[in-house]
């Protein structure tokens, strides 16, 4: 249909037209590729924006991550050091065995020594706030009866907390019976702080 019309144009109007048409055409090209443009523009701008914001992320977490390196590793050892501060089960069980055997060696007569069983660990049972809160950890403890010198069972009693791992003595006792002239009985309660991890095998 309009193409008939063109037809029956003259030349001058036919030639107008045509110039209207090839100029509708380009601007009708024209603003779609100017709009997939500006589309495209958007879409990469805020790709950008995206971008920018996980960089500055990362960069920030960059930055803080040697602090989080030494914050670790001060963990760690605090960790270790008081793991270095508990027995293992058979530790534990080591000393308990050796306590008599220890307070002849000092010339004491053992007169009674009880074992209780471990049991969940105790805030209380222990003076030193540093010990890991984990499950791994428990307490063993051991009522002791001796007699003999003064100054041996100071020694004694010296002996067995002279070690890397912590003791603790509680409810010590020291009389001297009526007719005895120089050896008293000492009764004292052995603590041990055990973490059952260390008898893992690794």
């Amino acid at each position: 249909m309009i193409l008939d019309r063109l037809i029956k144009l003259d030349d001058r109007k036919r030639v107008s037209a045509a110039i209207v048409t090839v100029l509708v055409a380009a601007c009708v090209c024209y603003f779609a590729i100017t709009r997939n443009s500006v589309v495209n523009l958007q879409t990469a701008k805020a790709n950008y924006t995206g971008i920018q914001t996980v960089y500055a992320i990362a960069k920030n977490q960059q930055a803080e991550l040697p602090d989080l390196q030494k914050q670790f590793k001060e963990k760690e050892n605090q960790i270790q050091d008081c793991q270095r501060q508990c027995f293992s089960g058979i530790e534990a069980m080591q000393l308990f065995e050796n306590i008599n055997t220890m307070a002849l060696a000092h010339s004491l007569k053992p007169i009674s020594r009880i074992i209780s069983e471990p049991r969940k660990f105790d805030d209380n049972e222990i003076d030193d706030g540093n010990a890991p809160r984990t499950q791994f950890l428990k307490t063993q403890s051991a009522k002791i009866n001796i007699a003999g010198g003064y100054f041996n069972i100071i020694d004694f009693i010296n002996k067995l907390i002279d070690r890397p791992q912590k003791v603790s003595i509680t409810n010590l006792y020291i009389t001297l019976p009526a007719g005895e002239g120089s050896d008293p009985k000492a009764s004292f309660e052995i603590v041990l702080v055990i973490d059952s991890s260390k008898d893992v095998k690794k």
